[in-house]
């Protein structure tokens, strides 16, 4: 079979593979001490591992590729964030390679070392033509064994999007309000234009939206702006007013657009177009003037989803889905399902992190009891879960089902070493 980088990953960090006289490719004994922490963002595969090669005992990251020239088609060898990698780890060493400073790589191979009974089971589950591995198992599954499954997986769901949070919020200086709109432009972006959403919520202080919250044009025009959406083609009527007051708030705040090229457009629903999305984000800006405070004070999601329901203030939005030909007349009112998905995805884990890092069980608990209030999440995963028998009874228990079928995903190679 096709080795994938992804079961390299989990051989390696689990160590499923042979050790017995280890050697690098240049015949140098090793011994694993530490694989190593998995890398969720930019560099090395492994952070913070250990390895005894001869009689020095290195400790850095530990980089993991198919083949070894895959370093250079990456250009590892050009960024000095890859100068403290002490193993190349590969299936296959094709040839040497060398850090940006001129060292050479120690490197092990593993395609000899590793059991082909366990590529065999690998292989039969990729394969698998059920919809997950064990679906046809699921009917035994007890009810109270499913229900108590389900509680603790969405309580890892809520502790996985914390992580994410808790990045956003560094980012913001830990300003909670700043974070707390940038995740919410996050998710009104989902999933096409989620990155670009998140990337102008950065480059514009809420500060500085609020200091115009009695003006949505104002703040359409802040947004539209630094989206880099008002070019010079827009000489006429409404985008042409916005242009103005752009030219006039980007040199008296210091801000400056973004590339227009980052929005898409394509395949999706006009609806959902980003403009539409923007003006809709500058009405609930206007109309809330503390996110935290009602964050702590709000009780029921019926509060917040009527919160989100918004229309666009400016009367332009209601023939037009961006700056250019006209459309028939909607209101453009953000919808009740993408309400829901916001208090599911943005104000229940926002909840649970805030009362987590200030202390306040309460509102980790009252972010729980949220999920459970919500109605079960419609997509393809859920789906899924449903035509194996597994029907969700709320939010809390979609948000479980997602986290479960992301877990199959990751970790089919523990399902590997487990079976026979």
């Amino acid at each position: 079979m096709k080795m994938q980088e992804q079961l390299l990953h989990f051989i390696w960090h689990r160590k499923l593979f042979s050790q017995v006289e280890l050697r690098t490719t240049e015949s140098l004994d090793v011994e694993i001490l530490q694989t190593g922490i998995p890398n969720q963002d930019q560099g090395p595969d492994f952070l913070q591992s250990r390895i005894r090669i001869d009689d020095q005992v290195w400790a850095g990251h530990v980089e993991i590729h198919i083949r070894s020239s895959e370093w250079y088609l990456h250009r590892h060898d050009q960024d000095t964030h890859y100068n403290n990698v002490i193993l190349h780890v590969v299936w296959i060493e094709d040839q040497p390679v060398f850090t940006s400073d001129g060292t050479r790589l120690p490197c092990i191979e593993l395609g000899e070392r590793v059991d082909r009974i366990l590529l065999e089971r690998y292989n039969h589950l990729m394969n698998n033509e059920e919809w997950i591995p064990c679906a046809s198992s699921l009917s035994s599954v007890a009810d109270i064994t499913r229900t108590s499954w389900l509680e603790r997986l969405m309580s890892e769901r809520l502790e996985s999007k914390t992580e994410n949070i808790i990045k956003i919020l560094e980012r913001c200086g830990h300003d909670w309000e700043q974070a707390f709109f940038v995740v919410l432009a996050r998710q009104l972006g989902a999933p096409a234009n989620s990155d670009a959403m998140e990337s102008l919520a950065l480059k514009l202080p809420l500060k500085i939206l609020r200091k115009h919250g009695d003006r949505t044009d104002q703040i359409e025009s802040l947004f539209f702006g630094v989206a880099g959406m008002l070019t010079k083609e827009l000489s006429t009527g409404y985008p042409s007013s916005l242009k103005r007051e752009f030219d006039f708030l980007k040199i008296k705040y210091g801000i400056q657009p973004m590339p227009a090229l980052r929005w898409k457009f394509m395949r999706m629903r006009p609806v959902h177009f980003p403009t539409i999305r923007l003006a809709q984000l500058s009405r609930i800006v206007a109309d809330t003037p503390l996110f935290i405070s009602m964050l702590i004070q709000t009780e029921t999601p019926e509060e917040w989803i009527e919160r989100f329901m918004v229309t666009p203030d400016q009367k332009y939005w209601q023939d037009h889905y961006h700056f250019k030909n006209e459309a028939p007349p909607s209101t453009k009112r953000l919808g009740k399902d993408t309400a829901q998905s916001l208090v599911i995805n943005l104000v229940a884990p926002f909840m649970f992190v805030y009362g987590k890092m200030q202390g306040l069980q309460n509102l980790k608990e009252r972010a729980v009891r949220l999920l459970s209030q919500m109605p079960p999440e419609k997509n393809a995963v859920i789906k899924g879960w449903t035509s194996c028998g597994w029907r969700a009874e709320d939010a809390g228990q979609t948000q479980a089902m997602l986290h479960l079928k992301k877990i199959i995903a990751i970790c089919a190679g523990v399902c590997i070493v487990r079976l026979g």
